[in-house]
């Protein structure tokens, strides 16, 4: 669970400095790592045989996620590479969980996989909030203050895409095994989001936080279950 004081603190930052070019840069890395591997999985699963009607929510999922890394590219005023790399720090226990979503055979093959990249997808769209960060005296007309607000207004249609496809195609996954992978994609995005959060409020030169956790010790299985020959 991700603390409401956090929230506020980072919507206290912003207030005092307004989306600085450091600022902006931090949102949209995470932003960005998070996306760039759900649209990876999406754009893999739309060749999978035999979804049906999920094929066309499945590519949908890919158009939306394209989009919005393409928003923030454009509206992201970017800063210094230092805080580029920084911010890919906080953000890369969910590259590494991409990592092991598409490692080889990959969701195409893999229901296991299938279903992880799902339930990660789907504990982004729900846990990852940045509206409550913006002040309510932000200019709306900021082009940044724009495309935050515009992508949060899509992950909420997108969070109900990602819950039918989750019922669509779970496979043969045991009942028991999505719901323990679920719970598990939350407490890793909280920790993500708990760590972004406090490091969003900290002082513009400050340090990686000790609450991220180290992208080489990630708190999940080393590798997905692999399909029977």
């Amino acid at each position: 669970m991700i603390a409401p004081e956090l929230y506020d603190r980072a919507r206290e930052r912003i207030a005092e400095r307004g989306f600085t070019s450091v600022l902006q840069t931090k949102i949209a890395v995470l932003l960005s790592a998070a996306k760039t591997g759900n649209l990876a999985f999406h754009a893999a699963m739309q060749w999978a045989p035999a979804l049906g009607l999920a094929q066309q929510f499945v590519i949908s999922q890919a158009s939306r996620e394209l989009e919005a890394i393409t928003l923030l590219a454009r509206t992201t005023h970017w800063s210094a590479p230092l805080a580029v790399g920084t911010a890919w720090q906080v953000a890369a226990p969910l590259t590494a969980a991409w990592s092991r979503v598409m490692q080889p055979p990959g969701p195409l093959f893999n229901p296991a996989a299938t279903y992880a990249g799902l339930s990660l997808g789907h504990a982004q769209f729900a846990r990852i909030r940045l509206a409550p960060i913006v002040p309510e005296d932000a200019d709306p007309l900021q082009p940044f203050a724009m495309a935050l607000a515009r992508i949060e207004q899509e992950n909420g249609r997108m969070l109900q895409t990602q819950i039918r496809l989750l019922k669509v195609l779970a496979g043969d996954v045991p009942v028991a095994e999505r719901e323990a992978r679920i719970e598990a994609d939350q407490v890793l995005v909280d920790g993500v989001m708990t760590g972004f959060l406090d490091w969003l409020a900290a002082p513009e030169a400050a340090s990686l936080p000790p609450t991220v956790p180290s992208p080489w010790s990630p708190p999940w299985p080393a590798s997905l279950p692999t399909p029977s020959p």
